[in-house]
């Protein structure tokens, strides 16, 4: 699309763009698990029966996201541990009666494309648990143009005598020419290995605290020539 709207342009004032971006928020595979199956903390604290269970056990049965459903509830203050029985380890309780998914709840807004009514703060934790991603998407907004037409004629680039004869020159458009580009970069030359190895040596006698006379005498006294 974007090769088309530049060729289009490049044909003159046939049509005219304007970029510009727009940034969303999508799911990740993880998020649209929590929109299917709720939040981690939340599905954790309902396994959690009211007499409580024990920690390995519970974390046996949630698998992958036990860490951090178990992290996020205690820090929602949902859940407790209670140490008393050492010997069979600590017994996880509820601390709540019920809770609310609000988690699921904005992420079912964003889904919906109702990002903009969730709080940044939120949406920033919940792309640092990978729940969300924020993309940025380009678009264009094309306008017709002075010479807008729905058929695509190329401008020819220059005459040809075929126009000089016939004399449609004098209605044809001609591409205009654009004297500001820039022409090709020629193509740099190299040293000879001579004038290399000359160099050298004259680096290496400089070097030695020689110094270099003047080379651009072209008419000389004869005490220079050794006669």
């Amino acid at each position: 699309v974007v090769g088309a709207i530049k060729s289009l342009e490049a044909l003159g004032d046939v049509i005219s763009s304007e970029q510009y971006q727009v940034k969303r928020w999508l799911l990740t595979g993880e998020g649209e698990e929590v929109v299917e199956k709720g939040s981690h903390e939340v599905r954790l604290f309902n396994v959690i029966k009211d007499e409580g269970v024990e920690q390995k056990e519970l974390m046996a049965s949630c698998g992958a996201w036990a860490k951090i459903g178990f992290s996020k509830a205690m820090a929602n203050s949902w859940i407790l541990l209670d140490r008393t029985k050492v010997e069979s380890g600590p017994m996880v309780r509820k601390k709540v009666s019920q809770v609310q998914d609000s988690l699921q709840n904005n992420l079912k807004m964003i889904k919906a494309g109702q990002s903009d009514k969730i709080d940044d703060k939120a949406k920033a934790e919940y792309k640092k648990r990978k729940l969300v991603e924020e993309i940025t998407e380009k678009h264009y907004k094309v306008t017709k143009g002075s010479n807008f037409s729905t058929r695509i004629e190329k401008a020819p680039t220059e005459l040809t005598p075929e126009m000089i004869a016939s004399g449609s020159w004098r209605t044809t458009k001609l591409k205009p020419y654009n004297l500001d580009a820039l022409g090709m970069e020629p193509g740099a030359g190299c040293l000879h290995p001579l004038l290399k190895v000359r160099a050298e040596y004259r680096q290496i006698f400089l070097e030695m605290g020689f110094s270099e006379m003047p080379a651009n005498n072209y008419v000389e006294s004869s005490f220079w020539n050794f006669d």
